[in-house]
Formats: structure tokens, C-alpha cells, sequence
């Protein structure tokens, strides 16, 4: 793990600015699109960072996510809507579900790259296909319609600001979370994993009991945003969550940078917003937007997150210290690269 004392200063700096900016965003800029859209980035960066436990920390590779996506989507919708149930009820029990169902990929964690990669993306075939063809339940191809808004107690977040501030202390309730896990003995034990996964079981440590727990607390925190997503939308189709959904989520980690929490929400906001953005070059939108995400994957398994890094590097004209590997961690969160020295 990359150690950062000097640095710390800045990027807690950084986060509360970038914090402060999302605060006051919906006021400054009210427009209900802008909110809409910036919303979904958030809900989608909720998914990346559960992608980023499994992916950057634990070296699991999972095309499932659009699954636990749906998972808590479903669950959440149906109980509002179905049983009545109140809202706070129906977010708590989608994340539970989708981390319920996480445990029958217990039988799969291990198997390593890609063969846990295709395991994964059948899983997420089958779910897709009981939210398709059960009706009685999902209300297959036609959806289920007429999602409430979130509500608190006796407060309902009709309107998208208030929608968006929800959204956002969730987004970042589930960065602090997994930022405060990563250095605890189980965060530990999962980037030992990653590293070496026949070393760390020689040790006497129980791979599979942790890859395990990786996957249902990865689960949990996508069910979360389902439920997100749900009542957001207030609509769902099972085309919302296609192994299409699961391929987006990788990218955003992808482009955001593979080990950093950080990169792993800018990545989320790179991949919702810039589509958007490009609309305006109608037909060529798709091409141009293909060819900056191969532009963004030659940035290295860094991404984004390391871009930033030598950015911020150059302007506070500091260097890295001729101690540091070289090599990459498990726990580069973001721009927490190692410790900088002035020049």
C-alpha cells in the first residue's frame, strides 16, 4: 500500500472542496436536466465503488453487477409499490437481498480471471431472464410503472434537488465506509489476495470466506443503488439491466483508475455524463466518444485517478521520493499516491 503523509493535507483539502461543489451544484445550476443526469452519475458511481472493492482490491473480475443492479432495483420497487412497504424498509431490504443472492456465487469464488469473469456474466443471465419472463412479479417486458419517490419519515423527495442530495450523503456514506475497510484487517486481507492468492492461503488465511464477503459487501453497497435507481427513475425495465449495465460499471472503474475509490466515482461521472455532453454531434456522438474511451484506457491500470495525480504533481511541483516502488498497490485510493517531497 502506498503510504502518503504529506499529500493527506490535499486531499482531504480536495475532497471537501469536490464535496462543497456537489452541495451547492443543484442550487447553482437548477436546471432539472443537469440535476437528472449528474443524479444518475452518482447512483452509477455507488455501483462503481462495489466493483472497485472486488476489482481493484480483491483481483476478482465480476460481470455480474447489473444482477445486484437489478436485485435491489426490483426488490425495492416491489415492495413500495406492491406491498405498500415504506421506503426506508424497501432500501434496507434491497441491499440485504442483493447481498443474499451474492452467496450463491459462493460455489464460483474459486475460480481466478476470467473464468470467474464468465461465471459472473451468467449469473447475470439468468437474472435478467426472471426479470423478463416472470411477470407475475417483475412485470416482464412491460416493467413495473409508478415507482414512489424516496421518502424520510414524513418527508418524500419529490423534487430532483432533493432527490440528489439523498443520493449524494449515500455516495458518500459508501466511499467513507469503504475507505474506512480497506486499512482494517479484512480490507487487508483482501488486497493480500489480490497479490497472492496461494501465499495468502498458505498463510492460513481462508481465501474463500473472504472472497466470499468481498462479493456480499460489493453486493450490499449495488443493491443500495438499484434501490437508488428505482425510485429515481420511477420506472424499471429488465432492459435496464443487461450484462450491457455490468460491462458500463467495469469501464467506469476501467477509466477511472483500477484501486482508487476515487477513480472509481470519476470514472462513473466520465462515462454518464460524456454521451450526454456529445449529443450535439448527433451521428458521430458514439464514434468520438469510443474513441476517447481508448484514449482513457491508454492512461495504464491508473486511470483517470493517475492522471490527476501527475497533474496535481506538476502543479504543487512535487516529486516522488527515491524510496517508493514502483510497482502498483493494491491501495492507491485516487489521487493518494505515494509521499511527495518538494522539489
Amino acid at each position: 500500500m502506498f503510504k502518503s503523509e504529506f499529500p493527506s493535507a490535499y486531499l482531504w483539502i480536495a475532497r471537501i472542496v469536490v464535496l462543497a461543489i456537489f452541495i451547492v451544484l443543484p442550487f447553482a445550476y437548477p436546471q432539472k436536466y443537469v440535476v437528472h443526469i449528474v443524479n444518475l452519475a452518482m447512483i452509477f458511481a455507488i455501483a462503481a465503488l462495489a466493483l472497485q472493492l472486488l476489482l481493484g482490491f480483491t483481483g476478482l473480475l465480476s460481470i455480474g453487477q447489473a444482477a445486484f443492479l437489478g436485485i435491489g432495483a426490483y426488490t425495492s420497487a416491489i415492495l413500495t409499490t406492491t406491498y405498500k412497504l415504506p421506503f426506508e424498509i424497501a432500501f434496507i431490504t434491497a441491499g440485504l437481498l442483493a447481498g443474499f443472492a451474492s452467496l450463491t456465487l459462493v460455489p464460483i469464488t474459486r475460480l481466478r480471471g476470467v473464468y470467474l469473469g464468465v461465471a459472473t456474466l451468467g449469473f447475470s443471465i439468468i437474472v435478467h431472464l426472471v426479470f423478463l419472463n416472470e411477470e407475475w412479479l417483475t412485470g416482464g417486458s412491460f416493467g413495473l410503472l409508478n415507482i414512489p419517490s424516496p421518502s424520510l419519515g414524513p418527508w418524500i423527495l419529490k423534487s430532483e434537488t432533493a432527490n440528489y442530495l439523498f443520493c449524494l450523503a449515500v455516495l458518500v456514506a459508501a466511499f467513507i465506509a469503504l475507505h474506512r475497510l480497506l486499512p482494517s484487517r479484512f480490507g487487508r486481507a483482501l488486497q493480500a489476495i489480490m497479490l497472492d492468492e496461494d501465499a495468502t492461503r498458505a498463510s492460513g488465511i481462508n481465501v474463500t470466506y473472504y472472497k466470499s464477503q468481498a462479493f456480499v459487501v460489493a453486493a450490499v453497497i449495488t443493491g443500495f443503488a438499484g434501490s437508488l435507481f428505482a425510485h429515481h427513475a420511477h420506472y424499471l425495465n429488465p432492459n435496464d439491466f443487461t450484462f450491457w449495465k455490468s460491462i458500463e460499471v467495469l469501464l467506469m472503474v476501467a477509466v477511472g483508475g483500477i484501486g482508487s475509490l476515487a477513480g472509481a466515482i470519476v470514472g462513473a461521472f466520465v462515462i454518464t455524463l460524456l454521451p450526454e455532453y456529445l449529443r450535439v454531434l448527433d451521428e458521430y456522438r458514439m464514434v468520438i466518444f469510443g474513441a476517447m474511451l481508448i484514449a482513457f484506457m491508454g492512461l495504464g491500470h491508473r486511470g483517470l485517478a493517475g492522471l490527476s495525480a501527475a497533474v496535481a504533481m506538476r502543479l504543487l511541483r512535487l516529486r516522488p521520493q527515491s524510496d517508493i516502488p514502483s510497482s502498483p498497490t493494491p491501495h492507491a485510493d485516487a489521487v493518494a499516491a505515494p509521499r511527495w517531497s518538494r522539489q
